[in-house]
């Protein structure tokens, strides 16, 4: 930060007009400062020709950097139009512009106006103004974006965290705060080469999301914005079935063609001058509606239920809000995702296991309920623990174990629990008998329980270590029935698999030592055991309450976790 900032001010003792060879896009000569004028001087006049009201943020970043581009245009051509930088700028602003109200989207809102704003056959120093404030709203922006500004409203406790003892210096995490003064030196050294409407281009590039998610999510708003504006959005007012007719039919193709269900909507529709008959619900909308309701993961009966009915009429430019949510938290993820993962959605409650862009394993899994929900993070998978020891959290272990033990002598021994003394190793196993009055209160919290490994540990057969430091991790469960439920966000935070032993299998899929039969014989000894996995595995447990499948189609689910909106109640998870 020091050599950042010893940098700024070295630059800013240059002359104004150092020798810059000015660039196709430089403004006339007579617009270039003196010798014995600041560059701070000139950015508030040219600032004052067009806009005397606004307020720089940056007029330090705004004079370095025009001075390095040779006083040239960012955003603007020669006839003062909106090049290919500000049209890239103004549609990626689009999801921001979408989300509820909020005070820091303000400048947004106005950088996007100004942005629509052409100065046709305007003066030069018009020009020059219109530009410099655009750049400054822009690097308002990207401030926000290299602050992680907008991630901060989904950070339920830990986001983001490695831990400190398991760190490794080549973690793809780009998903780290980071600030405008820290990147400038590298930005401002990058317009040496560039001219100055690519170099914006490449910054915008450069701080958006993972492409590979962002670019369909973005092309998905972009229908949705059609959507929006082809019209007054229908609204039904009954229940459907098929085989019935009239206006309501005619209402509901017109809902599934703007969403992409049916192709068009024109065989329902009226025609001028002929004779119509009633428009009747057939097989192809009983169709268009099967395909409406996997999407939005509703029973695909292909009849419009109540539940079918509410979703449908959800107007578009509420959905592209929510999206516009999910566009927003994409910026959790690392622009570079690691190439063995585990890719985790909250919201759908499913886990992936991807290899080299290839999904090798698809599962259900349980998250966290509300009052314990799973945080949002990137982790490493750091160990795997065959026959896993559960550590009870002293809140169960105090409120609902010990009372029954104290009632019931045999009750531990049952359900494969231990009482145990402490964290010595070799650990130091105690009886009922031997516990003090005061164990397990705050007085003295030295006493723990721990359930070994058995058909009733709370962890099954599998526990998945991750690189944090606050109990959340993946396991297995005996209780697997529950993976049935439609809502599965009933844990106390962390991540029940469904399937532990095809993700142990697949995890240790390419390691020479882990062989199925040596993992099995670890099994059958019932004894817990670590084991490393290599090549390393990245997770992301990630909230998308909308997203698009490999085919480009919107999925949609409920927002069980309320984070679709800036203004919410926060919950910690507590382990599991």
């Amino acid at each position: 930060m020091a050599c950042c900032l010893l940098l700024l001010s070295v630059l800013l003792t240059l002359p104004a007009c150092a020798s810059i060879s000015p660039p196709q896009d430089a403004a006339p000569a007579s617009r270039v400062p003196s010798s014995n004028a600041t560059l701070e001087q000139w950015v508030s006049n040219t600032k004052d020709h067009l806009h005397p009201q606004t307020d720089l943020a940056h007029s330090r970043y705004l004079g370095l950097l025009y001075r390095q581009a040779g006083f040239g245009f960012f955003w603007l051509d020669d006839e003062g139009q909106p090049n290919a930088a500000a049209r890239q700028l103004l549609s990626d602003l689009q999801p921001w512009l979408a989300l509820e109200e909020h005070p820091r989207l303000k400048p947004y809102q106005e950088l996007a106006r100004l942005l629509q704003m052409p100065l046709s056959q305007a003066p030069s120093r018009h020009r020059q103004s219109r530009d410099l404030v655009i750049s400054d709203y822009f690097l308002r922006y990207q401030d926000d974006l290299l602050r992680r500004y907008w991630t901060r409203y989904d950070e339920i406790q830990d986001h983001g965290v490695i831990n400190a003892y398991e760190r490794w210096d080549d973690w793809p995490d780009e998903a780290v705060k980071s600030s405008l003064e820290q990147v400038f030196p590298a930005w401002l050294n990058q317009l040496q080469k560039h001219k100055p409407r690519h170099w914006a281009q490449d910054r915008l590039l450069e701080t958006r999301p993972d492409s590979q998610l962002y670019l369909p999510w973005r092309q998905a708003f972009s229908e949705l914005q059609e959507a929006a504006e082809a019209g007054h959005w229908p609204q039904l007012d009954k229940e459907l079935q098929s085989g019935d007719e009239g206006q309501a039919v005619t209402q509901l193709a017109i809902q599934l063609a703007r969403l992409g269900d049916l192709n068009s909507a024109q065989p329902w529709l009226p025609e001028d001058g002929a004779e119509i008959s009633e428009p009747r619900y057939d097989e192809r909308l009983e169709a268009a509606v099967q395909r409406f309701q996997q999407r939005h993961q509703l029973t695909a009966t292909g009849q419009v239920t109540a539940q079918t009915r509410q979703q449908l009429n959800v107007h578009p430019r509420e959905r592209m809000r929510r999206l516009a949510h999910n566009l927003r938290r994409l910026h959790h993820l690392p622009r570079q995702r690691n190439e063995r993962h585990l890719m985790i959605n909250l919201a759908d409650q499913r886990l992936q296991f991807v290899e080299q862009g290839e999904v090798k394993l698809d599962m259900r899994v349980i998250t966290g309920r509300d009052g314990q929900r799973t945080p949002i993070m990137n982790q490493w998978l750091t160990s795997l623990v065959l026959n896993p020891v559960w550590n009870v959290p002293s809140s169960i272990a105090q409120q609902k174990i010990f009372p029954k033990a104290r009632n019931n002598p045999e009750y531990l021994a049952s359900r494969d629990y231990a009482l145990v003394d402490g964290w010595h190793t070799p650990t130091r196993y105690v009886s009922l008998d031997e516990l003090p009055e005061d164990a397990f209160t705050e007085d003295n919290p030295s006493y723990r329980i721990v359930q070994k490994a058995g058909r009733y540990n709370q962890l099954g057969r599998a526990k998945f270590r991750l690189s944090n430091q606050q109990a959340i991790y993946l396991h297995d469960t005996p209780y697997r029935e529950k993976f049935n439920q439609e809502e599965r966000d009933i844990s106390s935070g962390c991540v029940r698999v469904e399937d532990s032993e095809k993700l142990v299998a697949a995890l240790l899929a390419k390691s020479q030592t882990w062989t199925p039969d040596r993992v099995e014989a670890i099994y059958e000894e019932g004894e817990e055991r670590y084991l490393q996995v290599r090549p390393r595995v990245a997770v992301y447990l990630m909230y998308w309450t909308a997203w698009t499948d490999a085919h480009g189609r919107l999925q949609w689910r409920e927002d069980s976790y309320n984070l679709d909106q800036f203004s919410r109640q926060k919950h910690l998870a507590k382990g599991d």
